[in-house]
């Protein structure tokens, strides 16, 4: 397993709770759209809410998004291979924002999730399934795990991923993002 970091409990999920809260979104069709509501208090990381699609454009992701009313104040850290779908977020008036990628950055937001506790509310049950069965890959020839995720069912996991994005750079703070 590559987090074994988490705990799966209820907790409050009230913004008030929070020194600050934001979102991840992984894009999917096919495979899933992801969206998490993460929040974060005290340096530890709780996972809120998830919207977990299949088969759903865009445009019915963000109907859907209105309807569970994700607070349009916070910022949404996205995939940022998808610059369009990112326009049509920031259109319906969400503060969508590409993650920056690069040689080695989804192990740099590993590592940054693993110095977090990660706590996962139960009613999370997709993001549950993914962290439990998330795994390196493994080279059989020479029976060693390589330092790279297996890219399936890891929707969830890509959006935990983007939403440390405040996190990845040693003079970010998250005083100064998404506070209500």
């Amino acid at each position: 397993m590559i987090l074994k970091n988490y705990r799966v409990h209820e907790f409050d999920t009230s913004f008030e709770r929070f020194d600050t809260m934001l979102y991840g979104q992984d894009f999917g069709f096919n495979h899933a759209n992801a969206i998490l509501t993460v929040g974060f208090k005290d340096g530890e990381l709780y996972i809120c809410h998830e919207i977990y699609v299949h088969e759903m454009d865009t445009g019915e992701i963000i109907e859907l998004a209105e309807r569970k009313q994700l607070d349009k104040r916070l910022t949404m850290y996205c995939d940022s291979a998808e610059p369009d779908r990112i326009k049509m977020w920031r259109k319906a008036g969400y503060k969508a924002r590409p993650v920056v990628k690069n040689p080695g950055s989804v192990n740099a937001q590993i590592d940054v999730l693993k110095k977090m506790t990660i706590h996962i509310h139960p009613s999370c049950i997709n993001t549950i399934k993914e962290i439990q069965q998330w795994k390196w890959k493994k080279d059989e020839k020479m029976n060693i795990y390589l330092d790279e995720p297996v890219e399936v069912f890891d929707d969830a996991m890509a959006a935990l991923r983007y939403s440390i994005e405040p996190f990845r750079k040693p003079s970010n703070k998250l005083k100064a993002v998404n506070r209500l």
